[in-house]
């Protein structure tokens, strides 16, 4: 494997057998993409939970493995959700508009996305875009209430939009932009980013 392989593939500062396991632990995830990432993810925590978890009960550094393993699966399931995502290319040719407004727009708050682990890439989430290749009616609202607090990263608010709020008749936020309920939604952004 080249040091260009090795430093792309996220095995970079690992020692020899670190990344000949991690070849090896990669090749049925490889075998078997047609399931997914996220039900990959999950099959992987179970897999660790049989071979290492009730092997005894659980090591600190075990259980953190694992809360990382949900957390990445939580993670792949949100950005999957509601038509999965698009390149900075794809949100510009659904507005009608250059990459590079898109990215402005996402730099402004104006705009949701994550970026992706290894490229950095901007991904936006599909949902955020009407049935006209509009930007969501009151989303530049609500992401301003949002992006006040600091400590609310992209995977913070795109679960935001995606989670069932009591508040709101236990309703998803997202749901009640699509009907119009915009002040309900601002309500309850004020409280979540608190």
């Amino acid at each position: 494997m080249s040091k260009a392989m090795v430093a792309s593939s996220g095995t970079a500062g690992l020692l020899a057998d670190e990344r000949a396991f991690l070849n090896e632990l990669s090749e049925p995830l490889r075998k078997h993409r047609s399931y997914g990432a996220a039900k990959l993810a999950e099959l992987v925590v179970r897999a660790f939970t049989m071979t290492v978890a009730e092997a005894g009960k659980p090591a600190r550094a075990e259980k953190l493995s694992l809360a990382t393993l949900r957390g990445l699966e939580a993670r792949q399931r949100l950005a999957e959700a509601e038509g999965g995502s698009l390149s900075s290319d794809e949100a510009a040719r659904l507005l009608g508009i250059s990459k590079t407004a898109v990215l402005k727009r996402l730099e402004a708050g104006r705009l949701l996305a994550w970026r992706e682990e290894r490229l950095k890439a901007a991904r936006f989430p599909r949902w955020q875009f009407d049935d006209r290749g509009k930007v969501l009616n009151g989303l530049g609202e609500v992401l301003t209430i949002l992006n006040a607090n600091p400590r609310l990263d992209s995977w913070a608010k795109v679960l935001f939009f995606l989670q069932n709020k009591p508040g709101l008749d236990d309703l998803r936020p997202l749901d009640l932009l699509r009907e119009g309920r915009i002040t309900e939604v601002n309500q309850a952004a004020h409280a979540y980013a608190g």
